[in-house]
């Protein structure tokens, strides 16, 4: 019997393989890395779910205007909604994203609506000596209200929701879609 012993010209195309392999294998993590970083660095702003408002309380609530700013007669004013917006990758900070009517009624309760028309989406104006609202651009009117005063509006004036909280009004602001019968946000 005799003994066989391998020889090193034996050894070199094994230690050859998988020395390519393993720098394959190696290689290939590495490039990798880099991929995958870059993908989830461009892809995580679109898996988060954000809100696209920002500032808003818990509930929803975006600081409008002081409670002393009111119309002291009770009259409806129209007031803007600024926030800070983000998108998937940039903000906006201090952009108008709509505006409200707000005012307090004789029992305190304050009462807000989205300035624009459920008709075409226009502003709607507040008409003080006839004391009602009216869009300029196909003549839809709403009492204070906000219920409608002719057939053109498909619905009444969009009402949000509203409180006071130490001296600050706050809106639980929303815009809804327009030309439709039934108040659906967007």
């Amino acid at each position: 019997m005799t003994d066989k012993t391998p020889t090193s010209t034996e050894e070199a195309p094994r230690r050859d393989f998988m020395t390519k392999a393993l720098a394959i294998v190696v290689g290939g993590i590495v490039a990798l890395v880099p991929i995958v970083a870059g993908l989830m660095t461009v892809i995580d702003p679109l898996l988060r779910r954000r809100s696209s408002v920002l500032g808003t309380d818990e509930e929803g609530f975006l600081g409008v205007t002081s409670a002393s700013s009111l119309d002291s007669t009770g009259a409806p004013r129209m007031f803007s909604v600024i926030a800070d917006l983000q998108d998937a990758w940039n903000k906006f900070p201090q952009t108008e994203i709509g505006s409200v009517y707000l005012w307090r009624t004789d029992d305190g309760e304050i009462k807000a609506f989205t300035a624009r028309c459920p008709h075409l989406g226009c502003t709607v104006n507040y008409k003080a000596n006839e004391k009602m609202f009216g869009c300029p651009c196909h003549d839809s009117s709403f009492n204070l209200d906000g219920t409608r005063n002719n057939e053109i509006p498909p619905r009444g004036m969009d009402a949000l929701e509203a409180k006071e909280v130490d001296g600050e009004i706050l809106v639980k602001f929303q815009k809804f879609r327009a030309g439709i019968h039934d108040q659906e946000p967007v």
